[in-house]
């Protein structure tokens, strides 16, 4: 705690403290930081990534991008699912947040580690941790967009992964799974077709608030979706389903869709069938 408290107190001293900090963390800090990650010890583990997500929020971004070749691989394995990955529940979820500082701070240059990151997502989709699998979909969603370029020869393997999540009992977690999935969808599409029967279960899911997203993601994948014309029939009835849902705020939702989408779903909504409506 006192040592996270240098390094705000360093981050608050402009030019000089940067440097300072800079010049501490490359030549002292951050070799014996990341070696901790690994420690046996939970207590050294979690100080350890506690510090270093504190130095990655201060530091300059040059000096996170040169950090990069340490820190990604470094917490990318212990979110992996071989024998090195992390134990501890909180400590993965942590790991997760710490790679979301590394794509805000860092950006395009992250991107060379996309492969090892992938893999941290897929265990983090499948992680028995409900708060671990929502914030493997955030990070998800914030790597589509940040690494928008990079990202597409990964997203079907993402999506197919991402099916457990969307499964999941608990709502949040279907929530979350359902934006992350319509995030690799706009990056690649192909995966529609395998993951489109779960996209219809979604969208007359038991939970409105998972309908409600399904229903705002499909209007979105209408808009935005690369060729979309030619997944209009297989998306379009799950906007029309939603124009009878038992909740008034999907049904407007649906209504303002199809409204904004005007004639593009004119011609397919002649050639498709509702769905039932969620019961």
């Amino acid at each position: 705690t006192r040592l996270a408290a240098s390094v705000s107190t360093l981050a608050s001293d402009e030019a000089a403290g940067m440097q300072t900090l800079a010049a501490l963390w490359e030549q002292s800090l951050r070799a014996p930081l990341l070696k901790l990650l690994a420690d046996p010890v939970e207590k050294n583990r979690e100080l350890a990534l506690a510090l270093t997500a504190a130095v990655l929020e201060a530091l300059p971004q040059p000096v996170i991008r040169a950090s990069l070749a340490h820190v990604a691989p470094a917490a990318a394995a212990r979110l992996s699912s071989s024998a090195a990955a992390e134990p501890t529940e909180e400590l993965r979820l942590e790991l997760l947040r710490l790679l979301g500082t590394l794509a805000r701070r860092a950006g395009t240059p992250l991107s060379v580690y996309l492969p090892e990151i992938a893999a941290a997502l897929r265990a983090g989709f499948a992680d028995p941790f409900p708060d671990a699998k929502k914030a493997a979909c955030s990070l998800c969603v914030q790597l589509s967009d940040v690494l928008a370029e990079h990202i597409e020869p990964h997203c079907a393997m993402l999506a197919r992964a991402l099916l457990p999540a969307l499964a999941h009992q608990h709502s949040r977690v279907r929530t979350a799974a359902v934006e992350a999935l319509v995030a690799l969808l706009l990056r690649e599409p192909s995966a529609l077709a395998e993951l489109g029967p779960q996209l219809a279960l979604l969208a007359t899911d038991r939970a409105s608030s998972v309908r409600e997203q399904a229903v705002g993601s499909v209007a979105r994948l209408l808009a935005e979706m690369p060729h979309r014309e030619a997944n209009t029939a297989r998306l379009l009835p799950h906007l029309l389903c939603a124009l009878s849902d038992e909740v008034e705020s999907i049904r407007s939702l649906a209504h303002t869709s199809l409204a904004r989408l005007g004639g593009s779903t004119d011609v397919a909504a002649q050639r498709v069938q509702p769905l039932a409506p969620a019961r």
